[in-house]
């Protein structure tokens, strides 16, 4: 090639931006702040992540339920959500205007999360059959925090509730998994369920004791709290779930190059410890149409669930 000819390559490739595809940083978008269990998992993915693509990663915690959808499709930016928000809020409500069946492109599951009913210490209930009995004899004596109206932990309250015939009372001022975990170790809420990553570290401190958990199996941090299919609370099958998608209009070379990503990043035993140390579980998808495929249905449980126990967030 003459000098000429390279020069013309070089100015082509700067128009078309493919010359700098692979060195711009790729930007992770997550729903919630650093602290919460989807961001906790993409932290652990990204260096692996970045090994894959060989391209820096940049993340950027709290971006909201939109950050994805308004989020340009320029294959620098994917995007971390959940369960509550890529298939409960959808399924239930019109004025939260998020379809991610259309508005994004479903790439691949990451995790597996169980969800965990936990009762504040000084409480003398160390199961949930001692639940079920204190309430039968002092209801609507003990207080819940479901996190959110618009949370998948709200879902799991009502099946637990309803199907067990539990009495205890509402209190909405508490929202958030955080505020959830200081109003238990301060005593100000009884009972909260939300993910196992901000459980554990208020359960091994002593402030908190686990009932009951939203997950397929027991799982090997409390293998002696049965799961809420034990108890026969068979509308919440399992708990929480996180995922990565990609803008809609993301060409099927970039989804397919992520999703790739993912499931390399996803079989190492690093990562899958760390996940495991959070007590949450890899999952990865069989492709990118099998995750769209496993929200679709998702969406449709959950509404049902929620139409079933009267759920309504609109």
């Amino acid at each position: 090639m003459n000098k000429l000819s390279a020069l013309w390559t070089c100015i082509f490739l700067g128009f078309t931006g493919i010359g700098s595809a692979q060195t711009d940083p790729l930007v992770i978008l997550t729903t919630y702040p650093a602290t919460g269990s989807s961001s906790r998992a993409t932290t652990i993915l990204a260096p692996k992540l970045e090994e894959f693509l060989a391209r820096d990663i940049q993340i950027k915690y709290d971006v909201g339920a939109r950050g994805g959808v308004e989020a340009p499709a320029n294959e620098q930016t994917i995007f971390v959500s959940t369960i509550g928000n890529m298939a409960l809020l959808p399924a239930i409500s019109e004025s939260f205007g998020i379809d991610p069946l259309i508005d994004l492109r479903p790439v691949t599951r990451l995790t597996a999360v169980p969800d965990v009913l936990i009762a504040r210490s000084g409480l003398s209930i160390g199961n949930l059959g001692e639940l079920l009995d204190y309430t039968r004899r002092h209801p609507d004596a003990l207080s819940y925090s479901y996190i959110s109206p618009r949370s998948i932990h709200r879902v799991e309250f009502a099946a637990l509730l309803n199907t067990l015939g539990i009495n205890v009372r509402l209190d909405p001022s508490v929202r958030g998994s955080a505020a959830a975990m200081a109003a238990i170790t301060d005593g100000t809420v009884d009972l909260t369920i939300t993910t196992s990553p901000y459980v554990s570290p208020v359960i091994e401190s002593g402030a908190a004791i686990p009932l009951v958990i939203a997950h397929p199996s027991r799982i090997p941090l409390f293998p002696g709290v049965p799961t809420m299919l034990e108890w026969e609370i068979t509308d919440m099958p399992s708990g929480s779930w996180g995922g990565l998608f990609a803008p809609a209009g993301s060409s099927d070379e970039f989804v397919t190059e992520i999703f790739n990503a993912a499931q390399f990043a996803m079989q190492d035993p690093a990562v899958i410890q760390a996940i495991n140390g959070l007590s949450m579980e890899v999952w990865p998808s069989e492709s990118p149409q099998e995750f769209s495929k496993f929200i679709e249905e998702e969406m449709t449980r959950l509404g049902q669930v929620a139409d079933k126990f009267g759920m309504q967030v609109d």
